[in-house]
């Protein structure tokens, strides 16, 4: 007899979130090319943060493009402050996770935070816990 291993492709459900930052965004640079051949450079924030559901709590990461309206409801349920130096990590707000199929390989599909707002009521977990899809 064997013990099977829990399968590591297990999906975060779609659903409403409370989220926390469980560490800082990263701000990444990348090269792109416009339909009219330009080359530009554009930048996407990467988020890691703890989720919290009816179903548990759980690890979600995104990348958002700046110019993704998702990145401006960030800001705006985040309070950023443009332009100023500021530490985000614990930073809280609410999401939907959607699975959005990926543009290459229609067979994978990846969960996106949407309709992204300023946090409720619902408490979080304690940093460091609940770094486990509990599904």
């Amino acid at each position: 007899m064997s013990i099977w291993p829990k399968p590591e492709n297990e999906k975060i459900p779609e659903g409403h979130y409370q989220f926390r930052l469980n560490r800082e965004p990263e701000f990444k640079k990348f090269p792109y090319e416009t339909r009219l051949g330009e080359k530009k450079e554009g930048t996407k924030i990467l988020l890691f943060a703890i989720g919290l559901g009816e179903k548990g709590q759980f690890s979600a990461r995104d990348e958002i493009v700046t110019w993704d309206p998702r990145y401006a409801d960030l800001c705006s349920a985040l309070h950023v402050e443009h332009g100023r130096d500021i530490q985000m990590a614990g930073g809280v707000f609410e999401a939907d996770i959607v699975h959005e199929a990926d543009r290459k390989d229609p067979t994978k599909s990846w969960p996106r935070f949407s309709n992204i707002t300023a946090s409720g009521d619902m408490p979080l977990p304690a940093e460091g816990e609940g770094d486990d899809i509990p599904f």
